[in-house]
């Protein structure tokens, strides 16, 4: 018996190295990334959404990979979305209010400028105003956040295939020598569109989009009804469809960060719902085109929100559960990265969100 146990542990141990070969993911080839950010959305956000939805598959149960992201600045354990964003674009940690650059001044290529140069579309799409933090890291390249100015220009040179948000302001309310920052992106031969409308309304691209949909921010999910979110990012695909050698896409769920600094879950949940939409729609896209990878995460945690039973005896049955905050601020806490598609297993563990940029830069930039 003992010299057939020992037969059958041999024969175990020459076979389990082929099939856990034959399990190992496989690094797929991946033509298009979609970023997809829920500004502020920490695992609390995120909890409650699952909540609000009954526990009913939402899309965060679609991910087939998840990791966990260190958010802290270069100069600060709670990060601003400057700082953040700069990670992620660029793969380098830099001080709260940078952005696209590093404290001495050193400029910093970003994932969208490297996705340009190597003949891919790119696409940036969110809810705030365009020249806001999180989009802004993706394009600029400046000491502060609030240099306007600097970040409109960038933008302008950067002339990304598709730009959508608000902030129209932005660009009118300022009167330079050689005009507004409107008139500069027009002389330059950006397309300018005033509503959603007249982007869907398109059925290709033959010059630069620039949609200033809103003079501010564009509206939370509460004061409108479309679902901005999800109906821009779809469009999008449609019009990037078409270039062979891929794109690059970011969108974000901006009104997340603002409804969590304000901790109003009912505005809260609004934002989730549409920005679930958009994630769902991502995924979509994948299951249907090969070569797309779709990662979906937060650049940083806003609320501290946590979900609490209102009834402390645990012996009971199930009691009602709210959810309650702990800061009107940011929060240090890391966020959760869900990946899906192509090479997705490469985006599991946990990481600095720096590592987010050359993880994604590997699989999108491959020669």
């Amino acid at each position: 018996m003992k010299k057939i146990i020992c037969i059958v542990f041999s024969v175990m141990m020459v076979l389990m190295p082929s099939v856990a070969k034959d399990k190992a993911p496989k690094s797929e080839k991946v033509n298009n990334i979609i970023l997809l950010i829920g500004d502020g959305m920490g695992l609390g956000v995120a909890g409650a959404w699952m909540v609000d939805r009954n526990y009913e598959p939402t899309c965060f149960d679609r991910a087939q990979f998840v990791g966990l992201s260190k958010t802290y600045s270069l100069n600060s354990r709670v990060t601003d979305s400057a700082a953040s964003g700069t990670a992620m674009a660029t793969g380098h940690k830099t001080n709260n209010s940078m952005l696209g650059v590093l404290p001495d001044g050193t400029r910093l290529g970003t994932i969208a400028e490297a996705a340009k140069e190597d003949g891919k579309s790119i696409g940036i799409i969110v809810t705030s105003y365009l020249l806001d933090a999180t989009p802004a890291a993706f394009y600029a390249h400046t000491s502060s956040r609030g240099n306007l100015r600097q970040v409109e220009e960038d933008l302008i040179a950067f002339q990304p295939d598709v730009i959508l948000g608000g902030g129209r302001c932005n660009f009118t309310d300022q009167k330079w020598e050689d005009g507004t920052m409107l008139d500069k992106a027009v002389a330059s031969g950006i397309k300018v569109l005033e509503t959603p409308e007249e982007y869907y309304s398109m059925t290709s691209l033959d010059a630069p989009v620039l949609g200033l949909f809103a003079e501010g921010s564009y509206p939370m999910v509460i004061d409108r009804d479309a679902d901005y979110l999800a109906d821009c990012l779809n469009h999008t695909l449609e019009l990037l469809d078409d270039n062979k050698k891929g794109f690059f896409i970011m969108a974000e769920g901006s009104h997340i960060d603002h409804a969590a600094h304000a901790n109003n879950t009912e505005q809260l949940l609004f934002e989730m719902e549409e920005f679930d939409k958009a994630v769902n729609a991502a995924m979509d896209y994948a299951d249907t085109h090969k070569g797309t990878l779709v990662i979906v995460t937060a650049d940083h945690d806003t609320g501290g929100a946590s979900l609490v039973s209102d009834n402390k005896d645990f012996h009971l049955g199930d009691s009602e559960i709210g959810v309650r905050y702990t800061t009107t601020g940011h929060t240090g806490t890391p966020v959760v990265i869900y990946s899906y598609g192509a090479s997705a297993w490469k985006f599991s563990g946990v990481m600095e969100n720096t590592e987010l940029n050359r993880r994604m830069r590997e699989v999108l930039l491959r020669k």
